[in-house]
């Protein structure tokens, strides 16, 4: 099923990677097989963040666990690359891009280098960064008949070197995009076509294919890249002093965009309402914004009221570790004991149902 799952990456095919990913955790669960676990969770978080579950963070077993250092298992450093590049974290992120970046060159692992180049390039198109998307999502140019991620950051690419005027290299990544969408003719892989296409067009043709592209991830359920198109062309509609209509994508935007945790895009989003003319409410985040995913796990579980020895348990980490993480947890939260968690978690919802493994 790994390499199933694999396939319907490749065929821009999100249903049967979803069929995929939860069947192979629920067989190697049930069969006890460990070094298939780290893998097929890998798999079901990287589909829990393309649906926009701000919750598919990387389990934390995944982390801890020794068979992600057995051989033959992929480099355990780059499940953790999505969680990452679509926060907008920026330290964190590119501490994180430079390990993967070693772990690959150390294993010889292309993949990883794959996975690093991908992550800044999403990081720095979230953040506005486009010169660095560019240089980053480049990298791939060699290697997308590989598909998977190098494929996938044609589309980073596209937007990056259209944002910084080089259109050449945004035609170049376009024409590579198109070789390995269009022949699979699924209704994801057109509208990742017709996003990047769009980009790339002006007046009527990008409009229509900025529809085109909205219609598709509307139909597949995807809103990561629902909010992402609407922003490029909430974007491209203030370009043409069009701010009304601007407005009525930019506003749907920012909201899926931050209800995906997508903080750096939804940022765009709110600049981008706001050169329209509108004064955007926003959503006001709670402290937990600056947990690092250890922490958040570590606090939701105590949220749950588990003693620091059965989150350790969960967690793979000694209960002296879960009582550092709880210190440091309460100081970034303001507050003093384990009842005022479920307030200052208010926001991030029920606990995320693999960080239990259940």
């Amino acid at each position: 099923m790994w390499f199933a799952s694999r396939a319907a990456q490749d065929l821009w095919d999100p249903a049967g990677l979803r069929a995929l990913a939860n069947r192979q955790v629920e067989v190697a669960r049930a069969e006890g097989v460990v070094t298939v676990l780290p893998i097929a969770l890998s798999l079901l978080m990287l589909v829990q963040m393309t649906d926009g579950d701000r919750t598919g963070r990387k389990p934390p077993a995944m982390r801890s666990t020794p068979s992600n250092r057995s051989p033959g298992i992929r480099s355990r450093s780059t499940d953790g690359s999505s969680s990452r590049h679509t926060g907008g974290r920026p330290p964190e992120a590119e501490r994180w891009a430079e390990q993967i970046r070693a772990d690959g060159h150390a294993r010889g692992e292309g993949h990883a280098l794959s996975a690093a180049n991908f992550s800044e390039a999403v990081l720095y198109n979230g953040l506005g960064r486009f010169a660095e998307a560019v240089a980053s999502s480049r990298r791939e140019l060699p290697y997308t008949h590989e598909l998977n991620l190098a494929m996938r950051t044609l589309l980073e690419l596209v937007e990056a070197a259209a944002h910084t005027g080089e259109r050449a290299l945004a035609e170049q990544a376009f024409e590579k995009l198109a070789r390995v969408t269009r022949p699979v003719g699924t209704t994801y892989a057109l509208a990742v076509l017709a996003m990047a296409e769009a980009q790339l067009r002006a007046g009527d043709e990008a409009e229509k294919l900025y529809r085109d592209a909205i219609k598709g991830f509307e139909h597949e359920r995807i809103p990561i890249w629902l909010g992402r198109c609407r922003l490029l062309y909430g974007e491209a509609l203030n370009r043409w002093g069009r701010y009304a209509d601007a407005r009525e994508q930019l506003r749907p935007a920012h909201q899926v965009l931050s209800d995906c945790g997508l903080n750096g895009f939804a940022q765009r989003a709110a600049d981008q309402l706001h050169a329209s003319g509108e004064t955007l409410r926003v959503r006001v985040r709670g402290s937990a914004a600056q947990l690092t995913d250890q922490e958040l796990n570590v606090a939701r579980l105590a949220r749950e009221g588990l003693t620091n020895r059965d989150i350790g348990a969960r967690l793979f980490i000694s209960a002296h570790t879960v009582e550092y993480h709880l210190r440091k947890v309460f100081a970034k939260l303001g507050i003093k004991r384990r009842t005022e968690l479920k307030t200052a978690l208010a926001e991030l919802g029920p606990a995320s149902r693999s960080v239990d493994g259940t």
